[in-house]
């Protein structure tokens, strides 16, 4: 391919995308910086992370935490290149292990049943958890619907029946599920109103092309900020399971550079 491939030729593979005006303002903006260096941070903790093969909550949690990082990164690879609705989905994905991760930091019940526990013991915790939803209402009705069958079926509760919307009330993070969850989620599913945002249209609201990458870097920024504030909350998980005294003081120097560049950051969302 030859390095001088517009986006016109060859998309999102062109040395256009790669090395253009909006990848060089990309790399330059607060946002992206200071993602750069919470993801250096990340990796550093966990290279350093000494994980016991017969802690069973060392394991799992730490596997969760390397997939949410290798989750980040491709948030950062997929802005630097203007692709505004890949940084969307894997946000979602980013999000999503994030919920795994702290549900199953929070309820250590939970982790057993999902990975040696029998159905009988699933359905145990599921039980607790439906029984606490009646006193604190965080799922929908359907939700609990769903809930109360798939505890009353007669067939088996495998590690895959428990949905979203259960491991993100399991981690507190039920808010998130609700609005930006639901949010990316629809550029996941290709719905209508999520394809229409592709749309280029005149001051007269006529259609006159498709808009095939994001044209500034704004929108782009506040995703990476979304992104920033998932990888702190993993980050403060690991750091709890693996002591790394060492790591502290830099984590909590980034972690206010990010409080302070969102300050400055400008929320673009997209009607849909």
């Amino acid at each position: 391919m030859s390095e001088q491939t517009s986006f016109k030729d060859a998309g999102f593979l062109s040395e256009q995308s790669r090395t253009g005006t909006l990848s060089v303002e990309m790399h330059q903006t607060p946002q992206y910086l200071v993602c750069e260096d919470l993801s250096q941070l990340g990796q550093s903790i966990l290279n350093h992370c000494r994980i016991r093969p017969d802690d069973k909550s060392e394991v799992y949690l730490s596997l969760y935490f390397q997939r949410m990082l290798s989750h980040f990164q491709s948030v950062l690879l997929m802005a630097e290149r203007g692709m505004i609705h890949e940084t969307e989905i894997m946000s979602r994905c980013l999000l999503e292990t994030l919920f795994n991760l702290a549900a199953f930091y929070r309820h250590e019940d939970f982790l057993e049943a999902m990975t040696d526990g029998d159905t009988d013991q699933r359905r145990e915790v599921l039980t607790r958890f439906y029984l606490k939803q009646l006193e604190v209402h965080a799922l929908t009705e359907l939700e609990m619907n769903d809930l109360e069958r798939m505890i009353n079926s007669a067939d088996e509760i495998n590690r895959g029946d428990v949905s979203t919307a259960i491991k993100a009330e399991m981690a507190g993070l039920m808010s998130e599920y609700r609005t930006e969850y639901a949010f990316l989620s629809e550029t996941v599913h290709c719905r209508i109103h999520s394809v229409e945002q592709d749309l280029e249209m005149d001051d007269h609201q006529v259609i006159v092309g498709i808009a095939t990458r994001a044209e500034d870097t704004n929108r782009l920024a506040s995703l990476l900020m979304n992104a920033a504030d998932y990888l702190i909350d993993g980050i403060t998980i690991i750091l709890e399971l693996h002591k790394q005294p060492e790591q502290h003081a830099h984590f909590e120097q980034i972690r206010r550079q990010v409080q302070k560049v969102w300050q400055n950051t400008t929320v673009k969302v997209a009607h849909r």
